[in-house]
């Protein structure tokens, strides 16, 4: 038995407590947050303190804050020095908690959101520790997450992070100015989702550059001006232009 206590009550906080609670060989000992009380989306089970003075013993503490607010809160933690101390950052060195005899990573390679039910059993568990035996208990816990538990030190998860900005973060935001400029033409955004799902599904089985589709892929000039023109006054123009230009460099080059 493995015992955690999870430190902020964010959308990872959630979901970590979610699968934490179904795991028979996992106990969740808390949950610490600044608020005065645990978020309403929590299990009502799960003990809560808003001091982390008084946080509890465990086997790991589990750091699901913001980026900018990993410091504060880890400088403010006390613990056992047998006890584990790990983060959640994708873009955060390992070497931020280096006041602790034994501390690590566990980076969920995924979105989350607190409507959305997520598989962890599938999500890719990004991991990287102090020394070997902290590394040997980390994976321990990520394997009884996740079917897929990948070592990788600082560098790499920043990479890794990185190139999830682009495939997620940079992908969604191309949905939204998608539904911009439907809105502004008076048809129901709703229409794409059915491209959005194919787009995602190919992916699945070919890489991204051979799924790629388009005027841009083909070249197809007319199309490309005839888009320009309708786009002419807005602020999506020059946006379009250069990733078109990117897309014709890519599928060109010699």
């Amino acid at each position: 038995m493995i015992d955690i206590i999870i430190l902020g009550t964010g959308n990872v906080s959630y979901h970590f407590s979610e699968v934490i609670l179904k795991k028979n060989d996992l106990q969740l000992i808390e949950i610490c947050g600044r608020k005065n009380s645990i978020p309403e989306c929590f299990d009502k089970s799960i003990s809560y303190s808003n001091d982390i003075s008084k946080i509890q013993s465990a086997d790991i503490y589990l750091i699901c804050v913001s980026d900018d607010a990993i410091d504060s809160v880890n400088s403010q933690l006390n613990i056992n020095e047998e006890s584990i101390v790990i983060h959640s950052s994708g873009s955060t060195e390992m070497n931020c908690l280096s006041k602790h005899k034994k501390y690590g990573v566990l980076y969920p390679l995924q979105t989350f959101s607190l409507n959305s039910q997520v598989d962890f059993n599938n999500i890719p568990l990004i991991v990287e520790a102090s020394a070997n035996d902290e590394l040997i208990k980390i994976k321990e816990l990520s394997s009884i997450l996740s079917k897929k538990v990948i070592e990788c030190n600082s560098t790499q998860r920043l990479s890794i992070h990185i190139s999830a900005v682009f495939a997620n973060n940079f992908s969604n935001h191309m949905n939204v100015i998608a539904e911009e400029i439907l809105e502004a033409n008076n048809v129901d955004p709703n229409i794409l989702k059915p491209l959005i799902l194919e787009t995602s599904k190919k992916t699945q089985y070919l890489k991204s550059k051979e799924a790629q589709t388009g005027p841009a892929k083909r070249n197809d000039q007319i199309t490309i001006e005839k888009h320009l023109i309708l786009l002419k006054e807005t602020k999506h123009f020059d946006m379009y232009k250069k990733i078109t230009e990117e897309i014709i460099k890519s599928n060109h080059e010699l």
